[in-house]
């Protein structure tokens, strides 16, 4: 017959797992893919609002350029083994 453990031991495992989910996410990329999100808006908008294509691949491309500086000189270099 199995032994159940106690409410308050379980709830200390979810928060450890909670707690390490957090440890591990990427704080960098989410701000990545959330400012790609803005401009795919912002370029929407100017587009089919103001119809200036010129100034929607502007913006994409602007912000493609950020993400690119940021990401390539952000990240730590990975440590060779």
């Amino acid at each position: 017959m199995p032994i159940m453990l106690p409410p308050k031991a379980r709830a200390d495992v979810a928060r450890a797992r909670k707690d390490e989910t957090f440890a591990k996410l990427d704080w960098l990329g989410v701000w990545a893919v959330s400012l790609g999100f803005c401009a795919i808006n912002l370029a929407g908008i100017t587009y089919f609002l103001a119809g200036d294509n010129v100034g929607a691949s502007l913006i994409l491309v602007g912000v493609a350029t950020i993400i690119a500086v940021v990401l390539c000189l952000g990240s730590e270099p990975q440590k060779s083994k």
